[in-house]
């Protein structure tokens, strides 16, 4: 089977195609650098790499967040619009689930924090069981205001974050005294959407909505009096 993967929930994008169980071709480029409809550049390159037309790809995942709504967006969309012709499956995952998976493969811990920057004072947090790669928050994804969020991860929790080098500066190191804190940024890959949506698919579960992950209740500006 051959799969198509979206990935742009983070200032890294990435596309990625699986045949099967093994990677075959991979393009990523920075969003700070280059508008996220990039992507359609890159598309055909990206095919050219894995020897395969657009006609034969079976399965396409993509990446719904949290993270960049504008990028989100247009990855969902070019995922149903690429589905559309041939009626492909378009299976959703959380970009911060597909961290997770990505960070216990490489580092394991009892739980792992998957973590970013909100906007408005608040951290989004998705928090992880480590053995078993479940999230543990029944509630799921929450957002979580900056002075809050260390008080809510239980000790030797390995945390996660493509936004690290923003966040890392708003917080007093105490509060992150008995967790594991990353030393970087790490970006949830397509390869990682990939498997973690090809595995769901397997066991029988649904995709997740076909709609990015959005934590903040929407903000309407008052129309001016006439």
């Amino acid at each position: 089977m051959i799969t198509l993967a979206l990935e742009m929930s983070s200032a890294q994008n990435d596309l990625a195609v699986l045949a099967d169980d093994r990677l075959t071709a991979r393009q990523t480029w920075s969003a700070r650098d280059f508008h996220h409809t990039q992507l359609f550049e890159l598309l055909p390159l990206l095919l050219r790499d894995a020897g395969v037309e657009p006609a034969a790809i079976d399965f396409f995942a993509v990446g719904r967040g949290p993270g960049s709504f504008s990028g989100l967006r247009v990855a969902i969309t070019a995922a149903q619009a690429l589905a559309l012709p041939g009626g492909q499956p378009v299976f959703a995952v959380s970009s911060g689930a597909a961290l997770a998976q990505q960070t216990i493969a490489e580092s394991p811990a009892p739980a792992i924090a998957v973590i970013g920057d909100a906007r408005r004072g608040t951290i989004w947090l998705g928090l992880f069981d480590g053995p078993t790669g479940h999230m543990i928050d029944p509630d799921g994804w929450t957002a979580v205001p900056l002075s809050q969020w260390g008080a809510r991860l239980p000790a030797n929790t390995r945390v996660v974050s493509p936004d690290w080098h923003r966040l890392s500066a708003f917080w007093p190191a105490a509060q992150a005294s008995h967790i594991i804190t990353p030393t970087s940024d790490t970006y949830p890959t397509a390869e990682a959407v990939a498997r973690l949506a090809l595995a769901r698919h397997a066991r029988g579960e649904a995709s997740e909505p076909l709609t990015p992950i959005y934590l903040h209740p929407a903000v309407a500006a008052p129309r001016p009096a006439p």
